[in-house]
């Protein structure tokens, strides 16, 4: 398998990255960890990345992650100010989400579902609790390309500013 490429001129904050625990090595099965995990505390105005750290969950198994499936966030009501995923993207190999907004003094419930490069998939459930600490704000603005697809930083940018798509118009990735 490969290994991940590092991304260059930007990395995620240790701080608010989670270690996966080991789930069990089983090809094909969905797994979840046996215990909740909870990132750091945000506010509401923070837009802050979120990761996901592999490593223990495929030690040994020289297994990489390739792909974030999906990204949910299933404590969301319908608002403006709701938490929002404003990217996601396998970064130096870990998932890492951009999350802005979020109703003050709640806790947000995360689901994310990953793919490695030899098939294992894990479902994770994050709570992040969103301080009350500051009043309710709309998450900010974010790169997006022009069909409304979000720019990760480890997105493959022309020296002109022209980001490199995929067939299927996804930014092509350093991951």
């Amino acid at each position: 398998m490969i290994p991940s490429i590092p991304s260059i001129g930007w990395s995620p904050a240790p701080g608010r990255t989670l270690l996966l625990p080991n789930m069990g090595q089983v090809r094909g099965a969905v797994i979840s960890p046996p215990t909740q995990l909870v990132w750091p505390k945000k506010t509401s105005a923070d837009n802050l990345d979120y990761s996901l750290d592999p490593s223990d969950w495929l030690a040994g198994t020289n297994d990489y992650l390739s792909f974030i499936e999906s990204v949910e966030i299933t404590t969301c009501l319908g608002e403006a100010d709701d938490l929002s995923c404003l990217w996601s993207s396998v970064i130096n190999g870990m998932a890492c989400l951009m999350l802005g907004s979020g109703q003050p003094g709640t806790q947000q419930n995360i689901n994310v579902k990953l793919l490695t490069q030899q098939g294992r998939r894990a479902a994770i459930s994050i709570l992040l609790p969103v301080s009350s600490a500051l009043a309710a704000t709309d998450p900010q603005k974010t790169p997006i390309l022009p069909n409304g697809t979000p720019i990760p930083p480890n997105a493959i940018q022309l020296p002109d500013g022209v980001i490199l798509l995929a067939d299927n118009g996804q930014p092509l990735l350093i991951a």
